[in-house]
């Protein structure tokens, strides 16, 4: 099962998400969906995606549907950027396969082992430390959601 969290920095023009456990296709379509309900959201929003939590049970294949799904739904009108943060060769390999598959030219996404160099790649002026503290929160209440289940 897959535990995700997510908060939206308006003034940063971010959506930071946290995610445990399993990382299947549908699971990861239901939590994406559920966030762009939110008032908050902008397609144009930047991303920080900490994967560093999960074992990864989504194939090659759901890569490109996960990619068919964003190009129908998620069309960005400007340049943003996706940090995909991991931890484990698998985590890397997965991600990099999903940064290959990419085909919005406006959405750019690299791959990084560290969250500060993916904060830095993000926004210099984005307060490291305040990033860091929001990523421990949201990585502490998935553990709590997953513990009362």
């Amino acid at each position: 099962m897959l535990n995700s969290n997510y908060i939206i920095l308006k003034e940063h023009n971010l959506l930071i998400e946290s995610h445990s456990g399993n990382l299947d296709l549908d699971s990861y379509i239901n939590f994406v969906t559920k966030t762009s309900n939110d008032p908050f959201f902008c397609l144009n929003m930047n991303y920080y995606i900490d994967l560093s939590n999960v074992i990864v049970t989504a194939s090659i294949d759901d890569i490109k549907k996960y990619s068919d799904f964003t190009e129908d739904n998620f069309r960005c009108e400007r340049k943003r950027k996706v940090a995909l943060v991991t931890n484990t060769p698998n985590q890397m390999v997965f991600a990099t396969l999903f940064k290959n598959s990419n085909t919005q030219k406006l959405k750019e996404i690299e791959v990084f082992s560290t969250n500060i160099a993916a904060i830095d790649w993000l926004n210099s002026n984005l307060n490291k430390i305040e990033i860091i503290d929001i990523l421990t929160s949201l990585s502490n209440t998935a553990k709590k959601i997953k513990q009362t289940l």
